[in-house]
C-alpha cells in the first residue's frame, strides 16, 4: 500500500503544493490568503484518506462490511470547505458591488443546495452531484467577475490569486463534462476507464501547477 500512495500522482503534486505554500508564507500570512496552505493540508489527507479506502476498503474508518468501500462521506465536507473558502476569497477581493452581492447570495444558494441534496439523497453511498454542481458555477462566474474587474491593475499577472484563478477556473470547466460522464454515463468503456482518468489528472497537475507558478512568482506581500 506503502508503495501504491508513494507513487499515486495527484498526492505528489498536492504535496509539492503544500510545501511550497508553507516556504512562501511569509509573502501572505497577513492577507485572506492565509489560510490556504491549511485547506491544502486538509485536501492532501482527504486524497490521502480516499486512496487509503479505494486500496483496502477495510481501512475506512467511518464504515465496514457493506459500506466498507464508499468514501463519498469524506468528499462531502470537502467540497463545503473548498467551495466555502473560495467564495470568501474572493468575495474579499472583489470590490464592486455588484460582484460581492452575486457571490454572497451565490454562497447561501450553494448552502442550501448542499442541505437539500445531502438530505434528499444518501449521503454515504451517493456523491452530493447537485450541490458540487451549483458549488461550480457559483465559483467559476465569482472568478469571472474577479478576473474581469481586476484586469487593469498593474502587474496583475504576478498576483498570486491571478494564477490561483486561472487554474480553478482552468480545472472546474474541464471536470465539468468529466464529473457528467462519471456520474450519469451508463456505459462503460475501456477507452473512456482510459481517457477520462488521464484528463482528470492533467487537470489536477494543471491547476496545482498554476497555484504553485503563482507562489513562486508572486512579488511583494499580497494586500490584506
Amino acid at each position: 500500500m506503502l508503495k501504491e500512495i508513494l507513487l499515486y500522482p495527484p498526492l505528489q503534486i498536492y504535496f509539492a503544493t503544500l510545501v511550497i505554500s508553507i516556504l512562501r508564507y511569509g509573502k501572505y500570512f497577513d492577507s485572506k490568503l492565509k489560510y490556504l496552505p491549511v485547506l491544502l493540508m486538509y485536501i492532501f489527507l482527504t486524497e490521502l484518506l480516499g486512496l487509503i479506502i479505494n486500496i483496502d476498503p477495510n481501512k475506512n474508518p467511518f464504515f465496514n462490511d457493506l459500506y466498507a468501500r464508499y468514501n463519498f462521506i469524506i468528499f462531502i465536507v470537502y467540497d463545503l470547505m473548498f467551495f466555502g473558502y473560495f467564495f470568501y476569497l474572493f468575495w474579499h477581493y472583489c470590490t464592486h458591488k455588484k460582484n460581492k452581492q452575486f457571490i454572497l447570495f451565490g454562497s447561501i444558494a450553494y448552502i442550501l443546495a448542499f442541505i437539500v441534496n445531502a438530505l434528499a439523497t444518501n449521503i454515504i453511498i451517493d456523491p452530493q452531484l447537485y450541490s458540487y454542481n451549483i458549488g461550480v458555477i457559483i465559483l467559476v462566474i465569482s472568478i469571472i467577475l474577479f478576473l474581469k474587474e481586476n484586469k487593469n491593475t498593474p502587474f496583475f499577472t504576478k498576483n498570486v490569486l491571478f494564477w490561483i484563478s486561472v487554474g480553478l477556473l482552468v480545472f472546474h470547466i474541464g471536470f465539468i463534462p468529466i464529473n457528467i460522464l462519471y456520474s450519469y454515463s451508463t456505459i462503460e468503456t475501456v477507452k473512456m476507464n482510459y481517457i477520462l482518468p488521464k484528463i482528470h489528472l492533467a487537470l489536477v497537475f494543471v491547476t496545482y501547477g498554476c497555484f504553485i507558478y503563482g507562489l513562486l512568482r508572486m512579488k511583494g506581500k499580497l494586500k490584506a
